[in-house]
């Protein structure tokens, strides 16, 4: 039976990762005199810079799971040994199935001297804040009316995503969250003993995390195009529920196909539309380049002998 399903999630996959595919390509073929006549404008300088300021916001993430960490008994963690296993977890993003970067992320905790459960626990909520931030940050910066959302329904979600949001990082709702992890991951989990305040404090920090990766994206729209600077905002917002959309694909690994096809249909109001969709695959290599990136940094930051985390029983 479990094989039949496995199967069944396989062909699942493929499916959703292959429409997406053929709507970029679609957009792409279809709008081939937008690429032709687009004011193309390559800039090196600025990819590198985009480039580094992305892995910088990739490491700025790894302290806030530190903070996180610290939530479920963890103190002074390392952050070289963090970043290692953040870093070289995330290539398992892109195998089928949302949970091998969570349990690879465990396996690799061991040699710092973190806990597998409190290592497994602490990511799980690291990214649920990171996609409720996300979602905050899109409603707040995105041009919804030129997305074809009526203005009463902006201000419905521009009231009511960060006003969920908050309530969501309530202990209750994380700890209700974390209960379902066994039965889909088999994996025991820790509960969240934070405060609310503690939440809406990491929440913060995650909205921020997203700003500046925001700014980040900008640069890589700036070094293929001319896009001004009152594009910004927008572009923050783009980036970020592209990020949730591929996220919440399950059954696409890393949210491929489905995160490029949202963002060409994000980017419509910034770019034509077989430009956005050249961009949207064009911002994926620069996700993996700066993936790689970070893993080199964390190779390179690499001790013999990393001192083990300090581990209490949360309070």
């Amino acid at each position: 039976m479990s094989g039949g399903r496995g199967w069944l999630r396989r062909i699942a996959t493929v499916a959703l990762v292959a429409a997406a595919v053929a709507f970029i390509a679609r957009s792409v073929f279809t709008n081939s005199r937008d690429l032709a006549t687009f004011d193309w404008r390559v800039r090196p300088w600025v990819l590198a810079l985009s480039t580094a300021a992305h892995v910088a916001v990739l490491a700025w993430g790894v302290l806030i799971w530190s903070r996180v960490l610290r939530h479920f008994g963890v103190k002074n963690a390392p952050f070289a040994a963090l970043l290692r296993i953040w870093a070289l977890s995330n290539a398992f993003k892109y195998v089928p199935g949302k949970v091998w970067q969570f349990l690879t992320a465990a396996r690799l905790a061991t040699s710092s001297g973190l806990p597998q459960v409190v290592t497994l626990s602490s990511m799980l909520v690291h990214v649920l804040l990171s996609l409720a931030a996300g979602c905050v940050l899109a409603v707040a910066t995105l041009p919804l009316t030129e997305l074809g959302v009526s203005a009463e329904l902006v201000w419905l979600l521009r009231i009511g995503v960060p006003a969920a949001a908050a309530v969501g990082v309530h202990p209750g709702w994380i700890n209700l969250g974390l209960r379902l992890v066994p039965k889909a991951l088999h994996r025991e989990v820790l509960a969240w003993n934070a405060s609310w305040i503690d939440g809406l404090a990491l929440l913060a920090l995650a909205v921020v995390s997203w700003m500046f990766y925001g700014i980040a994206f900008f640069l890589f729209l700036l070094s293929l195009a001319p896009v001004p600077l009152d594009v910004l905002p927008a572009a923050a917002g783009i980036n970020a529920l592209s990020f949730v959309a591929g996220m919440a694909a399950i059954l696409a690994p890393a949210g491929l196909g489905v995160k490029e096809w949202a963002m060409t249909l994000l980017l419509a109001p910034v770019l034509p539309v077989g430009v956005a969709a050249v961009v949207a695959v064009g911002a994926r290599l620069w996700s993996v380049a700066a993936d790689v990136a970070l893993a080199g940094l964390a190779l390179l930051l690499r001790t013999r002998d990393v001192p083990a985390a300090e581990t209490r029983p949360p309070v």
